[in-house]
């Protein structure tokens, strides 16, 4: 049994406890959907991209430059989780971060801290709408094509990593906004008011 959510109201009860990891096929449409719309996001990127850059956008990497596509798309990942973080510190929790080896996945959450529906939404998703903006601005810039090329790959990286978020995000939108939200590290906790006793 867990311990009582922190600024849980009085008579609030538990009503799910959803952990992606538990749904093994789900993992697993998740990731090739979220691969699936890396590659869509991809294209749409490159095409926002030359709508500035219509002299066409060189794509041919040194190594060096594949070396430093590698490594931006792994810190744009840790960047992902860093945004989350910033949400959750702005509702007031204190975020902890770490990565779950088994599913190779890094983890923004704020251990048994109950937010309400709407601001949870707002924390799963400041991700894919903060970065996919940035990115957005990024490729207006007069970047080198392969640097542009790299943004937009880091760009579409974010939002196809970001479909557990919206899967989650999906979950609680089944419940009204008077419900409370802990985040776990993969998944979340529901919590609505009681039956009163008779």
């Amino acid at each position: 049994m867990t311990d009582s959510p922190i600024h849980l109201p009085n008579a609030y009860q538990e009503v799910l406890y959803w952990k992606l990891s538990h749904h093994n096929k789900l993992l697993l449409a998740l990731n090739v959907a979220g691969l699936a719309l890396m590659l869509v996001m991809m294209g749409v990127f490159m095409a926002w991209a030359r709508l500035w850059h219509p002299s066409g956008l060189h794509s041919d990497l040194n190594i060096g430059q594949m070396a430093l596509t590698v490594v931006s798309v792994v810190l744009v990942m840790v960047l992902h989780e860093l945004v989350h973080g910033i949400a959750l510190k702005a509702y007031g929790a204190r975020p902890k971060y770490g990565v779950l080896w088994q599913q190779m996945m890094f983890y923004a959450t704020a251990p048994n801290h109950a937010f309400r529906r709407n601001a949870y939404l707002v924390i799963a998703l400041a991700p894919l709408g903060g970065i996919s903006v940035l990115g957005g601005v990024l490729l207006t810039l007069p970047l080198p094509g392969w640097l542009l090329w790299m943004i937009a790959l880091c760009a579409a990286v974010n939002v196809g990593g970001a479909v557990g978020d919206m899967w989650l995000v999906r979950v609680a939108l089944g419940y009204p906004s008077r419900a409370y939200i802990v985040d776990e590290q993969d998944g979340l906790r529901v919590f609505m008011p009681g039956e009163p006793d008779v």
